[in-house]
């Protein structure tokens, strides 16, 4: 009985650990967008890149935010850094735009994004003022704008407007 157990283990670990090689090798597979920011990079870490859709928010009554927005939060290196940029395309396009952001921001709402398409965002922690030098997230992050909201209904042009 014991031996059918040693074997069920042993078995069970070779399992998890061909599941682990298998998908690191489909991870490594998919080509980066910005891979001279990875080449380049003085080192990475784990930035936890969480790409959300932006949520409106009523302010002062005005509602602010539209679904063609995102939301992106990271988390800081322990290395020490001057300031983040965040790198913006749009893969079917080309389209590539870069964000700053100060030293102790960990979110960014990027606007201008068109609706219903796919960005791959990047992250780099610029270790000088002028990020000559810098240590970039482990993982490109991906996210899909929403749709553009839609018109509201307009009175039509023969229509007369009754007051009181």
């Amino acid at each position: 009985m014991k031996s059918y157990f040693k074997v069920a283990v042993v078995l069970i670990i070779l399992g998890v650990l061909g599941f682990v090689l298998w998908n690191r090798e489909r991870e490594e597979a998919i080509p980066k967008v910005h891979p001279a920011l990875f080449e380049n990079a003085s080192g990475t870490w784990d930035a936890q890149m969480q790409v959300l859709p932006f949520r409106p928010k009523e302010v002062n009554g005005v509602t602010v935010g539209f679904p063609t927005q995102l939301r992106l939060e990271w988390s800081k290196p322990e290395q020490p850094y001057n300031h983040f940029v965040i790198t913006v395309t749009e893969p079917l396009s080309g389209y590539t735009r870069t964000e700053s952001g100060e030293h102790d921001r960990v979110s960014l709402d990027p606007d201008g994004l068109t609706p219903e398409t796919e960005y791959v965002f990047a992250i780099q922690a610029c270790l000088d003022p002028r990020c000559e030098k810098w240590l970039i997230g482990t993982e490109e992050s991906r996210g899909t704008t929403g749709p553009a909201e839609e018109p509201q209904p307009q009175p039509e042009e023969n229509t007369e407007l009754i007051t009181q």
